[in-house]
């Protein structure tokens, strides 16, 4: 997760506790446990974040008596579509074509939307 300058350091605490995804749990159930604090965290911290976001699960283990981040998934949280989505790759690039393809499909959307009403 990256570092925010002047952010609230409980709202870094809060999105870092929301990427890891515990044994056990599914990665749907991961995707219904993180959406509503996401969205929220993205609402009321507009500053630093555009609504349209995502959050990558990373797996977590159990090593030695104690929790440790694991490798990033291929699935993230997307607050544009409201869904879990399955990436092709685990990079940036692949997630960055996800929401541009998933805003210019909502601006569609929505611009269909204004000339019918």
């Amino acid at each position: 997760m990256a570092k925010f300058n002047g952010l609230n350091p409980v709202v870094v605490q809060a999105l870092n506790n929301l990427q890891y995804r515990y044994s056990g749990e599914t990665p749907e159930m991961w995707c219904s446990c993180v959406r509503y604090p996401f969205k929220k965290l993205l609402e009321y911290n507009p500053k630093y974040f555009s609504k349209n976001g995502f959050i990558q699960m990373v797996e977590r283990e159990y090593i030695d008596g104690e929790f440790k981040a694991g490798r990033r998934s291929f699935n993230i949280y997307c607050t544009v579509c409201d869904s879990l989505v399955f990436i092709c790759e685990n990079t940036i690039k692949c997630v960055s074509d996800h929401l541009n393809k998933c805003i210019a499909r909502m601006a569609k959307k929505n611009f269909a939307y204004s000339i019918h009403t």
